[in-house]
Parts: structure tokens; sequence; C-alpha cells
């Protein structure tokens, strides 16, 4: 049996809700409130993080889609669209690899299907020395208020407080499946279900050309650049991304 920490809301088309690194689904709070008011949403906390139990490391992406397929079964939730925030769109590429008929469709929120650069894993080794030598909290000072474009954002101390339940176990395990996780864009390609994908103007993380390279992949896709944005839509243009969300989800058909 899975233990998936999740809430529940609404009635209607399922979706799943699955956050980012170093968050839980309380980064959907207020948003998943409002995507409720049209569909049942399940808002989680991937294993290790929040109230789920970390799994045995070490553990792959595709271990922890493994999960959540094994969860979705165990209730009974038929069909959801996946909507995965950064590494919550790693995990949902990777459910939908290994069950696509499980699911409706799926959102890339700032995530890509691509892996890892070398630079990009050579910063991943760097993530895990420091935060082996200093601790989560030092990591999160800076990491948090990267992911905005405005570093004076508002929300940037409830994020930071909710990133620093993150435990260093988890941190750590979750970087080095993030840096060792595989290409998703074969998938896109063969992709039947409806793809949407968005991402910030200014997101540090997911580029825009790189977003107009795989966005488009699928046979049904929708790509939408929100303006004035980092990696955090849901806080920093939380109307516009809820509308491009709910207008998908509702026309959509696989």
């Amino acid at each position: 049996m899975e233990e998936i920490f999740f809430r529940k809301s609404g009635k209607g088309r399922q979706v799943l809700l699955i956050h980012g690194f170093c968050e839980t689904h309380e980064i959907w709070n207020g948003f998943g409130e409002k995507l409720s008011e049209a569909f049942e949403v399940f808002a989680i906390d991937l294993p290790g993080f929040g109230d789920s139990p970390l799994p045995e490391v070490p553990f792959s992406i595709q271990d922890v889609a493994r999960k959540l397929i094994n969860w979705i079964d165990q209730e009974n939730i038929k069909s959801p669209f996946l909507v995965g925030h950064s590494l919550g769109g790693y995990t949902a590429l990777a459910m939908a690899k290994q069950a696509q008929k499980k699911i409706s469709g799926l959102c890339l929120f700032h995530s890509t299907p691509y892996p890892d650069s070398d630079d990009r894993k050579l910063n991943r080794n760097r993530v895990i020395e420091f935060v082996k030598k200093n601790g989560v909290d030092p990591f999160i000072d800076t990491y948090v208020p990267g992911l905005f474009f405005d570093k004076k954002h508002s929300s940037i101390p409830g994020v930071s407080k909710i990133a620093r339940r993150t435990s260093e176990k988890t941190l750590l395990a979750y970087t080095s499946a993030m840096r060792d996780r595989l290409s998703s864009i074969d998938l896109l390609k063969e992709f039947e279900k409806p793809l949407l994908t968005i991402t910030g103007d200014n997101d540090s993380i997911i580029s825009v050309e790189s977003v107009r390279e795989f966005g488009h992949l699928a046979k049904t896709s929708w790509v939408q650049i929100l303006e004035n944005t980092g990696h955090m839509g849901m806080f920093e243009q939380p109307g516009k991304a809820l509308s491009i969300l709910s207008d998908f989800m509702s026309n959509a058909r696989a």
C-alpha cells in the first residue's frame, strides 16, 4: 500500500497536482482551490516531502512515478489530468511513460522533457556537496528567491517556509534522481494525449527557447508563455495560469 498524503477538493474531471522540488501540496493552496470550482483536484505530497514518507534511497524518478501510479489505482482515480510543476513534471512524464492509458492529459508547468545537460549535472553535484557541508537552510536561502522573477515577491517567505520542511535526506535523494533522469522527448513525439506547456518568460531554469522546441511535439499541444514570470507561475501569474489550465482541460480531449 502506497502512503501518499493528499488533499482532495471539488467535483468533475479529475486533476492531479504534483509539486516541485523542495515543495509540498501546500504550494497549490489558493490555486488548487480555484481549480476545484470546476474540477476534482488531488494535491499530493511527493514521497519524502511534506507528510509522505521517504522511500528507501537511492531511488529514481521512475520509481517515484511507479508509486504514484500504484496510488492512483489504490484511490480508484480514473484517468486524471496530470499537472506537474518542475520536478513534478519530470514525475508526470515518467508516469506517462509507464501508464499513458491511465491518464487523460499532461501539463508541464515550468518543466521539461529534456534530461540534465552536463553543466546541469555538475551543478546538481555542487548542490549535493553544499548541502552535505552546510545543511538545508543555507541552500533554501538562495534557492527559493532564485525561482522568482521579482526577488522581493510577497510569496517568497511562504514558499521558503514550505521548502524548509524538506529533510536533508530527501533533498539529496531527489537531487541525485533529477540529475540521473532520462529523456522524455521520444515519449512526447508519440504522445496520444493532450499536452499543455506553461513557462515564464524569465524562468531561470526552463528556457523559453527549449519550450518552443519541445512544446509542440505532441499531436495535441499548446504552449503558453507567462509574462514577467520566473519559475513560479502559480504565484507570479496565478489568474492567467489558472485560466490557461482550466480552458485547456475543459476543451482538450484525447
